[in-house]
């Protein structure tokens, strides 16, 4: 899915560690816990799927460096301040960013004509800044690289073509799960054991992903997000309700 849909994959990840273990039995992990691993896999996973979207030329080098820059700094504070934030309070700001995301895929669009240029893309560099630096913050907290919320930004806000923006986020991913990871590191809140585990599935999961995403439909692609986003939005904002 990583490499698919240009996320870095917490987003199924945070739900399948939080719900499974419990269903089969095999113990409980915290919020908290879980955003500690999710900060080793999404880095890997965007690191993994970037390599692959770049044989493709779907990354734009420019708004890579624009959101890049200001979601490291603002990924690298809310990851710190993470430290002080409960499991609860984590869960919830993860859970109000899946339910934005899951709003914003609502939004019709349509594509024609053949991929264009990343070269050639036009976007407005202020707004992608401004964008970048807070879902940095909100990403460094809940421990990942946010794409599944940046993404959807930079379909309809940016007007980032799809298989551009699905490249793109992999870069901006690189750089924002970086900066979390490094705050999850200086705070030691990172669970070593558990995470190699799930990374070693990431980096070959990615690179799959990646080739499927070249030869899937673009309205495919976005209602796929859009279901995973959605489902998973609805089962966390059950289980903080109930």
């Amino acid at each position: 899915m990583s490499g698919l849909l240009g996320i870095g994959g917490g987003i199924i990840m945070v739900p399948l560690l939080l719900y499974v273990p419990p269903a089969l039995q095999v113990g409980i992990l915290s919020m908290k816990t879980v955003a500690g691993i999710t900060s080793v896999q999404s880095f890997a996973g965007a690191l993994s799927g970037a390599v692959g979207h770049k044989r493709y030329n779907r990354i734009s080098s420019e708004l890579a460096i624009a959101m890049g820059v200001s979601m490291a700094a603002g990924s690298l504070a809310g990851s710190i301040t993470s430290d002080w934030l409960t499991s609860e309070t984590i869960l919830m700001v993860f859970a109000v960013m899946a339910i934005i995301a899951a709003c914003l895929m609502l939004i019709p669009r349509t594509e024609d004509g053949p991929d264009p240029d990343p070269a050639g893309i036009v976007f407005n560099r202020s707004i992608a800044i401004v964008v970048g630096l807070i879902m940095g913050v909100l990403s460094g907290i809940i421990g990942q690289g946010g794409a599944f919320l940046f993404i959807p930004v930079m379909f309809y806000v940016l007007k980032i073509p799809t298989r551009i923006a699905i490249g793109t986020a992999m870069v901006i991913g690189i750089a924002s799960s970086a900066a979390i990871l490094l705050g999850r590191v200086g705070t030691s809140q990172i669970p070593y054991m558990l995470s190699a585990v799930v990374v070693v599935g990431v980096l070959i999961g990615a690179q799959a992903g990646s080739m499927l995403s070249q030869r899937t439909p673009r309205k495919l692609l976005r209602g796929v997000l859009s279901a995973l986003i959605a489902a998973t939005a609805a089962k966390i904002w059950y289980q903080l309700l109930t």
